[in-house]
């Protein structure tokens, strides 16, 4: 029987019940800006990760107490850049169902795929009695330089009201003195302006997205971004922090909306 009880590992972080973020390490150079993977307990008791990291050997044991013999369902990659661990993560759980971008079918051709990318409304649809799904628009998913990261598919697990989400939205804590405040702020990743679409109506397709992202924060109590933090927040205060990150972000969407006005 799975051990829910057991004590965790000191790389996760249980976020309500069934759902676990689990902070892993991702070092450019002598900075580690963090990564991650999420377990969740689905409604019908199978379990499944989002986005891949390649597990410690406690924080593995722990997990395998938990998924039980069976072993997890599935592993949704849910940012197309995001590949490091997808190989070691499949060899440790081999029988999971292993579900990617499109990019991800094509960078590892030679792991079982199913059909469904995870930005894809069929894959939405497969697992909507656990999670609501949030795609960016207007920006380029996968853009052609691969070092702009920003576009990735969030997944509100409705169950615990936790958002895991990875480059798209940043939680960063304020800078020095301000630190007293303990309050973090909630970004978008700094490589929008770059990924916006060049062509007219990108920005009103943004905007629209964004109003749709907003409902989504409504829902939601912690967010658990890949590169940042987890941070747990009163009932609709999330929304209230990404108004003010587009706030931030406007002068940028007004200039492009200009640029490639019709």
């Amino acid at each position: 029987m799975p051990n829910s009880d057991r004590a965790l590992p000191p790389s996760v972080r249980a976020v309500g019940d069934g759902f676990w973020n689990i902070r892993g390490s991702l070092r450019i150079g002598p900075l580690d800006i963090q990564t991650h993977t999420s377990l969740v307990r689905l409604e019908d008791g199978r379990h499944v990760f989002l986005d891949a990291y390649t597990l410690d050997e406690a924080t593995r044991r722990w997990a395998e107490s938990i998924v039980g013999d069976e072993g997890p369902a599935a592993i949704l990659h849910l940012h197309p850049f995001h590949t490091l661990h997808v190989e070691p993560m499949a060899k440790m759980f081999p029988n999971a169902k292993q579900y990617g971008t499109a990019r991800h079918h094509r960078r590892f051709s030679h792991l079982t795929w199913e059909p469904e990318h995870t930005e894809s409304p069929e894959l939405h649809a497969r697992f909507a009695d656990d999670f609501s799904f949030s795609v960016p628009r207007g920006v380029d998913f996968v853009p052609a330089n691969e070092n702009l990261h920003f576009a990735s598919v969030l997944a509100l697990h409705r169950a615990t009201g936790a958002l895991h989400v990875d480059d798209t939205l940043m939680v960063t804590e304020l800078p020095g003195l301000l630190k007293r405040l303990k309050s973090e702020v909630v970004a978008f990743h700094p490589s929008l302006p770059a990924v916006l679409e060049k062509r007219a109506g990108a920005v009103a397709d943004f905007d629209a997205w964004a109003e749709e992202l907003l409902e989504l924060c409504r829902d939601t109590t912690t967010i658990c971004a890949a590169h940042s933090a987890v941070l747990e927040v009163p009932g609709g205060a999330l929304a209230d922090r990404v108004k003010t990150a587009l706030r931030l972000i406007r002068p940028v969407l007004a200039l492009h909306a200009r640029r490639f006005a019709g």
